[in-house]
């Protein structure tokens, strides 16, 4: 033995210091069941690398289908300036259109008003909008485009006569939500009351007029199903007797990282109000985060119980191996190098459970359409009721950083887990230990 230690080289981590390390984690069932540990530290930190990016990867993708969603019916960035009503408005749509990173911008007319049909009403958030550019919403675009980086919603009818009228009248889109309530559907009549009434001898009266429902949209958010009502934009203006539009809305090519657009027009339009989505949405936007860093803070809590299954691996290998790590340290090994061979070995552990981990964690989210069948089948019920969710299947997507952050702290936590037990086992006294052995 001490020819193999001087041939291993006396160096940290050397081939000597691995081959023992190796050697003690197949340490044989008589030795106090180390190997039964070993195994179930690593299948603990197996499933918890596992679970931590399958559950992750399920959370981004439904955080990407509610963005999705959101930003099929809502612009990415909104302007506010008093240039958009009294200034050359064509000129700013070219400019920002002229923009790197720009898809297309127009005119938006906003207000508010009570929807009604028959005895049945619902309050209505009114969005006045161009027929060309209700055309370029991903919610209603029948192919993949240049906006495809977020997926559309669904809708019910046809947009191809919105703007051109319709028996007197006009077309307009609604949400689901107040189609439901409202019991209309396509080719349905509604009519919209403003709050802003019109001046007459008789005083002043509320502003209403009847429309036709061209389509309905579901978005596939709650809220904003229950309260969108799509407009051109020429009625919008003459409906709430305004002069021009309220705002630009733009769209761009990179939703999710709108903020080298936002400097542009900030840099562009100084005296303007320049928003992007998350703004708008602040409250929901901040619930997805806070959702998903709460959720990687548990996750990643449960890595770490599972890390500290290796301590009792080692505490119980540390002391079936006193009288072996007493013969070496009697025959010139350092107390660092015992250290380091326990340490290779609890690292070991880690780094083989991680692996296996990240391999489990790829699997769960490749195959999520069967396993999600699978627990279906055993169960006898639908675990994704797409009636609910408004999506058939379970979303998923995967992203590097967090299988990077998963592999990170898995085996760090292992290597903080192997310290104590480690320098315990590099403390042993020699003398005392052959002594009681």
């Amino acid at each position: 033995m001490a020819g193999s230690h001087s041939s291993g080289g006396a160096g940290a981590f050397s081939a000597f210091e691995f081959m023992l390390a190796f050697r003690y984690l197949r340490t044989k069932r008589v030795h106090g069941g180390v190997t039964l540990i070993s195994v179930i530290s690593f299948v603990g930190i197996m499933l918890a690398v596992g679970a931590l990016i399958a559950v992750m990867s399920v959370m981004n993708g439904f955080r990407y289908e509610l963005l999705s969603r959101l930003l099929g019916v809502q612009a990415h960035i909104y302007v506010y300036s008093a240039e958009v009503e009294t200034g050359d408005l064509d000129a700013m749509l070219s400019e920002i259109n002229g923009l790197d990173g720009v898809n297309y911008a127009g005119p938006v007319v906003d207000g508010q008003g009570l929807l009604t049909s028959g005895r049945r009403a619902s309050f209505a958030q009114v969005v006045g909008v161009r027929p060309q550019d209700l055309s370029r919403f991903s919610l209603f675009q029948e192919g993949e485009g240049r906006d495809a980086a977020f997926t559309r919603g669904q809708f019910a009818g046809s947009i191809e006569g919105f703007g051109e009228g319709h028996n007197g009248g006009d077309d307009v889109i609604i949400g689901s939500q107040i189609a439901a309530q409202l019991g209309v559907s396509v080719d349905g009549d509604v009519r919209l009351i403003s709050p802003q009434g019109a001046a007459t001898p008789m005083g002043t009266l509320p502003r209403q007029k009847t429309y036709r429902v061209g389509a309905v949209a579901s978005v596939g958010i709650h809220d904003v199903d229950a309260i969108l009502v799509l407009m051109p934009i020429e009625q919008a203006m003459v409906f709430f007797n305004r002069d021009g539009p309220d705002r630009i809305e733009v769209r761009i090519d990179n939703p999710g990282d709108p903020d080298p657009v936002v400097d542009e027009l900030r840099t562009l339009y100084p005296n303007a109000v320049v928003r992007d989505w998350r703004e708008q949405n602040r409250q929901f936007w901040d619930a997805l985060q806070v959702e998903r860093n709460m959720m990687r803070i548990v996750l990643s809590i449960i890595v770490l119980i599972a890390a500290m299954n290796i301590i009792s691996g080692l505490v119980m290998l540390v002391k079936n191996k006193s009288r072996d790590v007493a013969v070496l340290r009697t025959m010139g090994l350092s107390e660092g190098a015992v250290m380091r061979i326990f340490l290779i070995a609890g690292a070991t552990l880690g780094v083989l459970g991680t692996v296996a981990g990240i391999l489990l964690g790829l699997l769960a989210v490749v195959f999520i359409g069967p396993i999600q069948d699978f627990f279906s089948l055993v169960f006898g019920v639908n675990v994704f009721d797409p009636s609910v969710y408004r999506l058939y299947r379970l979303p998923a997507r995967l992203a590097a950083s967090d299988v990077i952050y998963a592999s990170l702290f898995a085996f760090l936590a292992s290597l903080l887990a192997t310290l104590a037990p480690s320098w315990r086992a590099s403390r042993i006294d020699p003398v005392e230990a052959l002594r009681y052995e």
